[in-house]
């Protein structure tokens, strides 16, 4: 149908030479300029600034966070936890794209804390040595 997309779209305002910067950019890379915008989003470093107050509050939702997941590992170890083949996926692909932002998140904010970054979510890896940015990029 006309005028319907499956995906929603993004879309922001920038100046003129930000515009003619990503536009460099995109040609130089050979990408599309969607793939280039995506993948520029999600494979860059995510950049904290404010307070320690701030950083407080994302250590507190990764608290919340564990918290669901105990609850839903002891869900699936008990054998209460039932959901088609697709809702399973679309759990798993929900949860590691919010644990990877999580650890960029608390990586990006370790300057605040005079500590070096342990890890970086684009190192990690899943048992089949698959990046798991990448994973998650092709999966969904």
């Amino acid at each position: 149908m006309p005028g319907v997309h499956k995906n929603p779209t993004i879309a922001f305002r920038v100046d003129d030479w930000q515009r003619a910067l990503i536009e460099e950019r995109v040609k130089q890379s050979g990408l599309l300029k969607k793939d280039f915008i995506a993948r520029s989003c999600i494979y860059s470093n995510i950049v904290v600034v404010g307070k320690k107050e701030n950083i407080q509050r994302i250590v507190d939702s990764a608290k919340e966070m564990t918290e669901v997941f105990e609850d839903i590992v002891r869900q699936l170890l008990s054998g209460d936890f039932s959901c088609s083949d697709k809702a399973y996926e679309e759990l798993h692909n929900d949860i590691l794209a919010v644990a990877i932002t999580v650890v960029d998140i608390l990586n990006g904010a370790s300057y605040l804390f005079d500590k070096e970054p342990p890890l970086a979510g684009k190192d990690f890896k899943d048992k089949n040595g698959v990046e798991l940015h990448e994973e998650l990029v092709v999966q969904k």
